[in-house]
């Protein structure tokens, strides 16, 4: 089952967070807490951050140079650490996405390694972390997503078949909402003694 996530993060990785892992997470199952859909303008921006914190069953640390010379960073990584000092419980998924030194309290094995994102053992153990399963890895996942989004923008329509039930259907969603409003979807579902398969027409609506 899917957990509320609350990801702390720098700005300069926002492309990254909001391209490959809130999708990801999103797409298997979990609960993403995060500034850019939680926090309001005008009220305390610490308070907000607290808030959100204490609403989630783990905290996902993507760090990086910016991440650690960050204040409200240091603020949420702070928190965050303090609710599972010893990393006994799970609630810290700490994720090394751009070199750096990591503070002391975190070391192999605790971390995940993303500073190659085409590894999908490493997608693996961070997506198991936060309940999520996307029914393939999070690399051919989110190459699928690139492939149909390229060939969308090109005015082509895109047909989808699925084998083994990976989460395509999120995955549509997902391409609805950030990229194509008005795409249109027809699904069916073929079944027959040799195979099983969903398969899907997206085309965008004029």
């Amino acid at each position: 089952m899917g957990k509320s996530v609350f990801i702390s993060y720098s700005h300069q990785q926002g492309e990254w967070v909001w391209d490959n892992l809130v999708p990801c997470l999103k797409a298997g199952g979990a609960e993403v807490l995060i500034d850019r859909e939680r926090f309001e303008a005008g009220r305390d921006l610490f308070k907000q951050m607290d808030s959100a914190q204490d609403q989630a069953d783990s905290h996902v640390l993507v760090f990086s140079p910016e991440y650690l010379a960050s204040k409200s960073c240091e603020h949420e990584m702070k928190r965050a650490i303090k609710r599972d000092p010893k990393f006994m419980k799970g609630k810290v998924i700490p994720v090394l996405r751009i070199d750096c030194t990591l503070p002391g309290v975190i070391k192999r094995p605790l971390y995940v390694d993303l500073r190659n994102d085409k590894d999908a053992a490493q997608w693996d153990k961070l997506l198991s972390k936060s309940g999520a399963n996307l029914g393939i890895s999070a690399p051919d996942w989110l190459a699928a997503r690139n492939a149909m989004v390229r060939y969308l923008k090109r005015g082509e329509s895109v047909n989808l078949v699925v084998f083994n039930k990976p989460k395509w259907l999120e995955l549509v969603k997902h391409i609805q909402k950030d990229y194509f409003p008005d795409l249109g979807v027809i699904c069916e579902i073929v079944a027959s003694p040799i195979c099983f398969a969903d398969i899907a027409n997206l085309t965008m609506l004029n």
